[in-house]
């Protein structure tokens, strides 16, 4: 996800390891590029819920909204994204997710290269 919306009622969590498995669906490889490895690590091997303000804390979370009014400010700032050229869109999501984990001139010549 780019962007997550959430109520602020929202509780969120990776109970997998109390049952005897992983978490699945890139838990174990996405959390970690969100939150670092150390707190990835504790919220999998814990299995604790989180609630959503230490979610927005941790980042897990990037913007808590009214109950009951999280599918609707999603979807208000989805329109707001897509206003946006889908060219200038596509390139800079290109360089986000290519420059993620390269050094600061590794990722210059991405964002570069995206650029052009």
């Amino acid at each position: 996800c780019d962007v997550i919306v959430a109520d602020a009622t929202a509780v969120v969590g990776l109970p997998e390891v109390s049952v005897g498995v992983i978490p699945g669906g890139g838990g174990t490889q996405l959390l970690p590029r969100r939150v670092g490895a150390a707190r990835a690590a504790e919220l999998v091997f814990s299995a604790r819920r989180v609630e959503a303000a230490e979610a927005r804390e941790l980042g897990l979370v990037d913007e808590l909204v009214e109950a009951g009014r999280d599918r609707e400010e999603a979807l208000a700032l989805g329109a707001r994204i897509a206003a946006n050229s889908p060219v200038g869109l596509r390139a800079a999501k290109k360089a986000l997710r290519l420059g993620q984990g390269l050094d600061l001139r590794a990722g210059l010549e991405v964002e570069d290269a995206a650029w052009r």
